[in-house]
């Protein structure tokens, strides 16, 4: 039925029966796929992949039974072996950069940052998504949720281990200490101090964490990109903490002995982590192929190497598009997926085993789209797609949403020169790359107005604002539902702003879990109270929208998204995007198609003092240099409002959350009536007028 003016916005097609679920899903992801999934659910019920994954006591790994045959296996002599291991590092054993570099680089203020975090992380005070500090005592308690304070369970098989409990909570919240952050944050405070304080924190930490998490028992060996993201953080520490006096022989190889059996976890599963066809096959394959060109002493090092350099040349042309943008459609998970691959190249390389100049190729150019999604004055992009708190290198004490240390790694790597003027965003390419990559003259390369066709991403540029606009019909699954969605910026304000992801499992907060996801989160036009997709399972909408580009010019965009061209709604959405002069924007939303319909049009504004006359008038900030105005115009009958922070059990509206985990209000300028199509919206934005309120 079409909603009427009596009725406005209760239009709700009937949930999709699992048949037709079933019938869409095998159409996008393939017969192969499906049969490859029913086969798994098959192992996992019957036992099968329990027995491939027995649970062990580490007290019954015998060294001697992972290694080949001439390796020492006593602990001095295993770690002097080590020390002559023709295997390369971003830098040899206990020869990171030199202090004097490292505080030029991170400057005074990020090197107390550095020391601050690492000093938390000896006490037992970690660091969860770059943004919360919570205390898991001494020793530390690596199963306590600190959200919850439910603690998970010790000794139960990870393949009967549940993802999501109300009891637990988010088992993110669990993921996020074992993936092992302290490691790099404790080799940058060894590497500015030489204090050994700081090499036995981590030896502490990872002795009590392997007292805690017997192997293929509990939460944190449920995950391969997990254990993955564990296993490259223990290296760094090996490596870069392997001159310190805390640095054991007996603690060296209690660590690789550990390497090794994540290892086998890691490859005897990762066909599940490619089923998935996102950054999970990655991070796994590089931890494979990290594995693999570290430690050739164990024996399975070969075919761990040859499986991850397998996976990475089949995932990454797949995952990386032609024009640079990810397959997750996320700025964070495209930071992730660099990292795994500034990681993976390098090493490669180092140890003259390279991977294809098509990966290398791929890399640059997702380093090139993230650079024209890079806001110059604040280090940010639009905090679009899902954002679950990853930093896989935490190798800089820049903010978490600051983006440019990826920027300048990948085209260090890829050029050999950076490609943005000096400052603490080059500590991780000095880890990584190396000092010679930062003493090249820089390649100044300014973002310009850009379209990225396979990715549905595209940008317009003025002098100090700018906008990226979504438009996209999707070939892999949709991460949030945000149509024809526009981000604007000026002067490092996002003025427009993507509202962010919040948690993937809120028991307590079900409405707003469901909020950041859908469509009312983002900024574009609602149908009739409800978004165009169906949330079938926890991370997959269906049907896959449709949407095309018409018209793409440096000041001008125009495009349709034909997401609620279905029933019951059978309508069109065109939006034109236009900068005009260098302070003003103009955005014209046409929505075509028959009969009566409830039209709600978003704006998530910068969080400020917004003020609004109940009569509807443009809403208005002011700021030291010039207000900000923004103003709609439609029919009559249209309604405008602000609102912000509210929420109850079944609807939520004016949230952000930048931060995993972190929630926010968020002033949402809201434009809302019944009419009959076909209906024109204008928007018009103001930067830097002269006057007050």
């Amino acid at each position: 039925m079409t909603a009427t003016a009596s009725d406005p916005g209760r239009a709700d097609p009937a949930r999709p029966s699992p048949i037709r679920v079933g019938l869409e899903i095998i159409r996008r992801f393939g017969p192969g796929w499906a049969i490859w999934r029913a086969g798994y659910a098959i192992r996992m019920k019957s036992g099968l992949l329990k027995r491939r994954f027995p649970m062990l006591n580490l007290a019954d790994v015998r060294f001697e039974s992972l290694v080949r045959p001439g390796t020492p296996v006593t602990p001095d002599a295993y770690r002097a072996f080590r020390e002559q291991s023709t295997a390369r590092f971003f830098f040899e054993h206990g020869r990171p950069p030199s202090p004097d570099r490292l505080r030029a680089v991170a400057t005074p203020a990020g090197g107390e940052r550095a020391l601050s975090v690492a000093e938390d992380f000896a006490r037992g005070r970690f660091l969860y998504y770059s943004r919360h500090v919570h205390d898991l005592g001494q020793p530390v308690d690596w199963l306590l949720n600190p959200w919850t304070g439910g603690r998970h369970a010790a000794e139960i098989h990870w393949c009967d281990y549940p993802t999501f409990s109300k009891e637990r909570g988010d088992i993110k919240d669990v993921w996020e200490p074992s993936r092992f952050a302290a490691a790099f944050w404790l080799v940058r405070a060894f590497a500015l101090t030489g204090d050994n304080r700081f090499a036995e924190a981590f030896w502490t930490l990872f002795e009590s964490w392997r007292r805690q998490n017997s192997p293929n028992r509990g939460p944190n060996w449920k995950c391969g990109q997990e254990i993955a993201l564990r296993t490259l953080a223990w290296c760094f520490a090996l490596y870069g903490l392997w001159a310190a006096e805390a640095t054991t022989p007996q603690r060296v190889q209690d660590l690789v002995t550990l390497i090794a059996v994540q290892a086998d976890r890691i490859a005897g599963n990762i066909g599940f982590a490619v089923s998935q066809k996102n950054n999970h096959a990655l991070s796994e394959a590089v931890g494979l192929l990290t594995v693999g060109l570290l430690f050739p002493e164990l024996t399975n090092a070969g075919r761990w190497e040859r499986i991850g350099r397998a996976t990475l040349e089949q995932e990454i042309p797949r995952q990386v598009y032609e024009d640079g943008s990810f397959v997750q459609h996320s700025m964070n998970y495209h930071r992730v997926m660099m990292h795994d691959l500034l990681w993976a190249i390098r090493l490669a390389d180092l140890n003259d085993r390279p991977l294809s100049n098509l990966c290398r190729e791929r890399l640059a150019r997702a380093g090139r789209f993230l650079r024209e999604m890079l806001d110059d004055d604040s280090g940010r992009t639009p905090n679009y797609g899902p954002n679950d708190g990853a930093l896989v290198l935490p190798l800089t004490s820049c903010d978490y949403a600051d983006y440019r240390p990826t920027v300048q790694a990948a085209h260090a790597l890829t050029t050999g020169r950076p490609v943005l003027p000096p400052g603490p965003w080059d500590e991780l390419t000095l880890w990584l790359v190396g000092e010679k990559a930062l003493s090249a003259e820089p390649e100044r390369l300014a973002p310009t107005s850009q379209r990225f066709d396979s990715g549905g991403y595209y940008t317009i540029r003025g002098p100090r604002t700018w906008a990226m606009i979504r438009c996209h019909g999707y070939r892999d699954r949709p991460a949030h539902v945000d149509p024809l969605h526009v981000d604007l910026w000026y002067r490092g304000l996002n003025v427009f702003g993507d509202s962010g992801t919040y948690k993937y499992y809120a028991a307590d907060r079900p409405a707003l879990e469901r909020y950041f996801k859908d469509i009312a989160a983002h900024n574009t036009i609602e149908v009739d109270g409800r978004g165009p997709l169906d949330l079938v399972s926890r991370f997959l909408w269906l049907p896959w929208p449709e949407a095309e580009c018409l018209r793409h010019e440096p000041a001008y965009w125009e495009g349709e998204s034909y997401a609620y061209r279905r029933s019951p709604w059978q309508v069109v959405h065109r939006r034109a995007v236009e900068l005009i002069g260098e302070r003003e924007w103009r955005i014209l939303d046409e929505v075509s198609g028959t009969g009566r319909h409830r039209l709600t049009l978003r704006w998530h504004l910068l969080e400020a003092a917004w003020q609004m006359d109940e009569d509807s008038s443009p809403a208005r900030l002011s700021w030291p240099e010039g207000a900000v105005v923004v103003s709609v115009a439609g029919p009559a009958g249209l309604a405008v409002r602000l609102r912000r922070g509210e929420a109850d059990e079944t609807a939520a509206a004016g949230w952000k959350s930048e931060y995993y985990a972190e929630l926010s209000p968020r002033p949402t300028l809201e434009a809302d009536g019944v009419f009959e199509l076909p209906v024109r919206l204008t928007t018009i934005v103001k930067l830097g007028e002269s006057g007050g309120p």
